[in-house]
């Protein structure tokens, strides 16, 4: 019955008139309902929400109870949208759009997820590895979640990679550690890469065969481009177990500790097995971490990175190493408690490494602390 009206008198005399307009009030009802929404970090998320009235209802938006305060990345458009834009793992949260007239008001929730890291990443590799000089190669590799969603898969391609060298790099898996670090799907409340630091970190790797080769990486993250892609220089030097093209390599899986040793660093270990031809060869690796301390730590003390199904492939003709790897990250099994070799620095807190030359005084003649352990040496001689 709302609408326009008019009342027309008329006689001999002649005709008068009066309009009149009936309003209906209602309370609100949501005509449009934002669906749950989940996002890659740094895109931007668009919640919709469209209610009817009368009059008009106001649409505004609250989080966990308390209003959303629009600043340059946070909008509440005209239409009632909620503009999300660069997002960031700490707007993951439930969202309530609420819409409010005379009548009454009415609420909708809406949890929105914001997704461990970068889609993308590209970088160059140079240095030398067994004495040979590589030029530059180039590293190009996608990151997608897996079918099942419990990890993120990465797949990698390097190229431009020597011929006499290409066989030996199948097994060098860590010198993609920081992409899948930083890109590692997040079980609970544990930080990969990305979240902890920005994609902003120095890291230093040294990885050591059980046949005596020795090989130095500095692993220097840049940040995102305009594209979202992980921009990474990698720069190698030492040697490597030579193996040979028609061998068959097959990387284990294996984990990798992250230990959080101070404010901006942290110290990552893993000892690993591939089998080459089926006879299992050891390496050890240890990285270490240096970024901006002003984005904090870690949650816990200890978080463990999950490498599985990996695979590497060499193909001599275009000159590429391809590599695939499942990645996630959680926390560690003692998470809140510092691994041997390292003691507990409240003040963070933190796991300070433990110098055991000067606690134990462990060696006969020279002791040399490392980090998490130490070793021995003898005089000259």
């Amino acid at each position: 019955d709302a609408g326009d009206y008019k009342c027309v008198a008329t006689n001999d005399a002649g005709v008068v008139e009066r309009s009149l307009t009936l309003t209906l009030q209602s309370p609100p009802v949501i005509t449009v309902e934002p669906a749950e929404t989940v996002i890659e970090a740094g895109a931007t998320a668009m919640l919709n929400c469209q209610a009817h009235g009368e009059p008009p209802p106001t649409i505004k938006w609250s989080r966990q109870g308390h209003p959303v305060v629009s600043d340059e990345r946070v909008t509440v458009l005209s239409n009632g949208s909620l503009r999300i834009v660069a997002a960031r793992k700490e707007d993951t949260s439930e969202y309530e759009c609420v819409a409010r007239n005379l009548m009454g008001s009415v609420l909708v929730r809406v949890p929105l997820t914001v997704q461990g890291g970068p889609s993308r990443a590209k970088g160059s590799v140079i240095g030398n590895i067994n004495d040979i000089e590589f030029g530059i190669a180039f590293l190009n590799a996608t990151v997608t979640d897996s079918p099942d969603s419990e990890t993120r898969v990465i797949q990698a391609k390097i190229t431009n990679v020597p011929r006499s060298l290409g066989p030996a790099m199948r097994k060098l898996v860590s010198i993609l550690s920081p992409v899948y670090w930083t890109t590692a799907k997040e079980i609970g409340e544990a930080m990969n890469g990305f979240t902890l630091t920005d994609a902003v970190f120095k890291r230093e790797t040294q990885v050591e065969f059980a046949t005596g080769e020795i090989l130095r990486m500095t692993h220097v993250a840049r940040g995102l481009d305009s594209d979202g892609a992980l921009l990474l220089d990698v720069v190698v030097s030492g040697h490597v177990l030579q193996l040979q093209s028609i061998a068959d390599v097959n990387v284990k899986d294996y984990t990798e500790d992250y230990i959080q040793t101070g404010p901006g660093q942290l110290y990552a270990h893993s000892t690993r097995l591939f089998a080459v031809d089926g006879v299992s060869v050891p390496d050890t690796w240890n990285h270490t971490i240096t970024y901006d301390y002003t984005k904090g730590k870690m949650p816990f003390l200890v978080e463990t990175l999950h490498a599985s199904s990996v695979t590497t492939e060499y193909n001599p003709l275009e000159e590429t190493v391809a590599f695939k790897i499942h990645a996630s990250i959680a926390k560690g099994d003692r998470s809140n408690q510092c691994p041997a070799g390292f003691a507990l620095d409240s003040t963070g807190p933190y796991c300070s490494d433990e110098d055991e030359c000067a606690v134990r005084n462990p060696c006969s003649h020279t002791c040399h602390n490392a980090v998490g352990s130490y070793y021995c040496s003898c005089p000259k001689g």
